[in-house]
């Protein structure tokens, strides 16, 4: 009997069908350490939703003042089904629209509030987080053109488990020359969070089909994208002044 034939004998007494259960468990176990990383990074927001009101309309007035617009945050019927959703995704609630395993781009026109109501998301949900003591990573939110700024310099891994709000999707340049080859950073970037199935989301003003155009991100990082994201369009004209 050769090394080989030694190495993958089983153990006595094992038929093929402990085998096969066997082998059964031990593809159990090697992906189990990958979901308790990427499930650690969710927990059911601790409040009722007029609470969760007064702490996100909160801080979106925060980031009003820091922008310097003389205006407050209002709820109204073009938005309020949006952050209705919002609430129930952050709570993990079962009466949520989409699926609860993918992230969710926020989609809209021009100025229509995306960015605003997500910043302001991720600024409450940190605060939560870092108020009572979550042990729960905090939530980055980035431009897409930041984003390919840092990727020119940073390897795409080091931002591959990072939870990531990505304003913008579809704004940035699609290639630039890196030492004299053109790389897709961002495209690197979501195929990467798509293997990990790290928790992502977004804003748009590109449909998931234009985000899948040639010109865009393609056919096969849309596809990507379609798994990764649930989405929501916010409905309404720019609220700019």
């Amino acid at each position: 009997m050769n090394d080989f034939q030694k190495e993958n004998m089983s153990p006595p007494g094992v038929t093929s069908m402990n085998k096969l259960d066997l082998c059964m468990e031990a593809l159990k176990s090697r992906f189990a350490g990958e979901k308790r990383i990427n499930d650690a990074v969710r927990f059911p927001f601790p409040f009722g939703y007029n609470e969760y009101i007064t702490l996100l309309a909160q801080s979106a007035d925060i980031i009003l003042e820091w922008r310097r617009e003389n205006s407050t945050f209002v709820i109204d019927n073009k938005n309020e089904p949006v952050i209705e959703q919002l609430y129930l995704y952050l709570r993990i609630d079962g009466r949520f629209s989409g699926d609860m395993q993918k992230g969710i781009m926020l989609v809209g026109k021009y100025g229509s509030g995306k960015t605003l109501i997500m910043q302001a998301m991720v600024e409450m949900y940190n605060t939560v987080i870092h108020t009572l003591h979550i042990q729960c990573p905090l939530l980055k939110f980035i431009k897409s053109s930041e984003l390919l700024e840092i990727l020119k310099e940073k390897p795409v891994k080091s931002f591959s488990r990072l939870p990531l709000v990505i304003d913008e999707f579809g704004r940035e340049p699609k290639q630039v020359m890196n030492f004299g080859k053109l790389r897709s950073p961002v495209i690197e970037l979501l195929c990467e969070r798509y293997d990990n199935g790290t928790w992502t989301h977004g804003t748009s003003n590109f449909t998931l089909e234009t985000l899948s155009s040639e010109n865009q991100y393609g056919k096969m990082t849309g596809d990507r994208i379609k798994s990764m994201f649930n989405f929501i369009e916010l409905k309404g004209e720019s609220r700019r002044k």
